[in-house]
């Protein structure tokens, strides 16, 4: 999976909890006033973290961190997402994922799975807004109401 940067420990990503937050690069909108926008736009040229080195900080976290927060860009994206939480489950930690909702057949799988905790999704505006907000047109806002 491309990670593409760590936040070794929040108190604010995953409410009330101890967490490390995971971000993904890339994303399917391009929103004005994202927070994250290198990201979505420069995330190719960022030295991406291997999984070692991931792993190597949540195993010496463990008894610390109460879970992971997964975020982006949007972490629905990356086709090894799932895979990549699996893993982390099996150091018991919990798993928050934050997304647009524009994958509801990954959000599904992971959810049946039960491999995730938190799901936190980013609505963007009104129907009939959406698509000026997400830069994103046409968008198929079906999918991100399927999410919901």
């Amino acid at each position: 999976m491309r990670i593409v940067g760590l936040m070794k420990t929040t108190l604010l990503d995953y409410p009330g909890k101890v967490a490390s937050t995971i971000f993904t690069g890339g994303c399917n909108f391009r929103c004005p006033y994202c927070h994250n926008g290198d990201l979505v736009l420069n995330h190719t040229t960022m030295e991406p973290y291997s999984e070692e080195e991931i792993f190597s900080h949540l195993n010496k976290r463990k008894n610390i961190l109460n879970g992971v927060c997964i975020t982006g860009g949007e972490p629905t994206l990356q086709s090894e997402l799932p895979e990549f939480i699996r893993k982390v489950k099996t150091l018991n930690l919990l798993v928050k994922l934050d997304t647009n909702g524009t994958n509801p057949a990954m959000l599904r799988s992971l959810l049946e799975e039960g491999l995730l905790d938190y799901v936190a999704m980013d609505i963007k505006h009104c129907r009939s807004k959406y698509n000026d907000v997400a830069c994103m047109n046409p968008l198929d806002i079906q999918s991100i109401e399927d999410s919901v």
